[in-house]
């Protein structure tokens, strides 16, 4: 079912750049919506591009809220997002019951972080889908036939999760395999952490790179921000691939005393560690100006060259502060500065994701409410736009 978003024409100016946009231009199709297939709401959703060409579209679909019984999805799109199948059920939760001991809670699956492996000389185009179970325990599957099938799923807590952690996340975003330098082939997943008792959503918070140099047969940590005390509360995390190898990480500030609600870090090491490029900050740097979402979850994405998107809620939006109005921003710097792009959603938005499709587009999958209302989380859609006009001079 397609929906044709508000019309409201908004200019506005970044640096030099100025950009018209209209989110009318961008008509969103619905991929889940509260209610359907049994769930009460749908949330995180994340996305990526099969090596058949399917898009895959993943979710938690819930009964409640963060806590409450929620299993993993997914639907499919086999022309580039204009239509979507069925709910295929990637992890139910009920499935997790014999590793419960004594009272068994309300089982919460989620966090998806899938990626598409394209250089396993053995099974090229493995889909890996790194996932969580109570935000305390990790586990991973693959799919060899573009998500048809999964494979049984795999524990790796004990590989990736400190002891004095509690709350564990990964992602939630698509993650990224690196294509180029000396650790061509890594697959590298973005997470977050927090001092805790075991998936308890309280303590100082942290981020973390899980990387596996052998195509999914082994994980390990990578980089570790554990900078507790500096005042930026690194969250959820997204990373890309920058033109020269390095990577660039962008994390939710969950409410740190440091300016704005991001910040970055960049590695030189494909994900070994963190560096702010400051003597201030040992991790993440604080980032504001143009990156000025509320506190939430955003997603990055290298399109070519330097143009680097980042997608999110914008808290200047003409919906004014909280989580609406669903922007791009760009660099075409490599992340060094930002740009506003395109609006693409007037309205209630929070989580979002963005994927690259065939003739220069570029996908966006995120939660939205209807204009006027407060709720963002009534639907997730997808809107598709050209690359090229992201960057657009008037």
């Amino acid at each position: 079912m397609k929906k044709t978003l508000t019309i409201l024409t908004l200019t506005f100016l970044s640096g030099l750049f100025s950009h018209a946009s209209d989110p009318a231009e961008f008509p969103a199709t619905t991929v889940f919506r509260a209610g359907d297939d049994g769930y009460r709401v749908f949330r995180i959703p994340a996305i990526i591009r099969a090596s058949n060409g399917d898009l895959l579209a993943f979710c938690e679909a819930r009964q409640g809220g963060d806590a409450s019984e929620i299993d993993l999805v997914l639907k499919r799109s086999p022309d580039g997002g204009r239509t979507w199948g069925r709910l295929e059920v990637v992890q139910e939760s009920e499935d997790f019951i014999p590793l419960f001991h004594d009272e068994v809670p309300e089982i919460t699956v989620g966090n998806p972080a899938p990626v598409v492996d394209h250089l396993d000389p053995d099974n090229p185009g493995r889909i890996w889908l790194p996932f969580t179970l109570e935000n305390d325990r990790v586990f991973v599957t693959h799919s060899d036939d573009s998500g048809q099938t999964w494979a049984p799923r795999r524990e790796i807590t004990k590989e990736v999760k400190k002891e004095a952690w509690g709350w564990y996340a990964t992602g939630p975003v698509h993650s990224i395999q690196i294509q180029r330098g000396t650790h061509r082939g890594r697959l590298v997943i973005p997470c977050d952490h927090r001092l805790s008792d075991d998936g308890v959503d309280r303590g100082p918070n942290g981020a973390q790179a899980v990387i596996s140099d052998d195509h999914g047969r082994t994980w390990r940590l990578g980089a570790l921000d554990e900078t507790y005390d500096d005042g930026l509360n690194a969250n959820e995390t997204a990373v890309v691939e920058l033109k020269d190898g390095s990577l660039y990480f962008n994390t939710r500030d969950q409410k740190g005393e440091a300016a704005g609600t991001r910040g970055e870090a960049w590695s030189r090491d494909g994900g070994e560690s963190f560096e702010s490029g400051s003597e201030e900050w040992k991790a993440f740097r604080p980032v504001q100006g143009v990156l000025d979402p509320p506190v939430v979850q955003c997603a990055l994405l290298r399109v070519n060259g330097d143009l680097i998107l980042f997608s999110g809620p914008d808290e200047n939006g003409p919906s004014g502060k909280g989580r609406s109005d669903l922007r791009i921003r760009y660099s075409v710097d490599g992340a060094q500065s930002w740009h506003d792009g395109p609006l693409v959603h007037v309205g209630p938005a929070a989580y979002s994701d963005m994927v690259p499709l065939d003739g220069g587009r570029v996908g966006v999958l995120f939660e939205m409410g209807q204009p006027g209302q407060i709720n963002p989380y009534e639907q997730i859609v997808f809107v598709s736009l050209d690359a090229e006009s992201i960057t657009r001079r008037d």
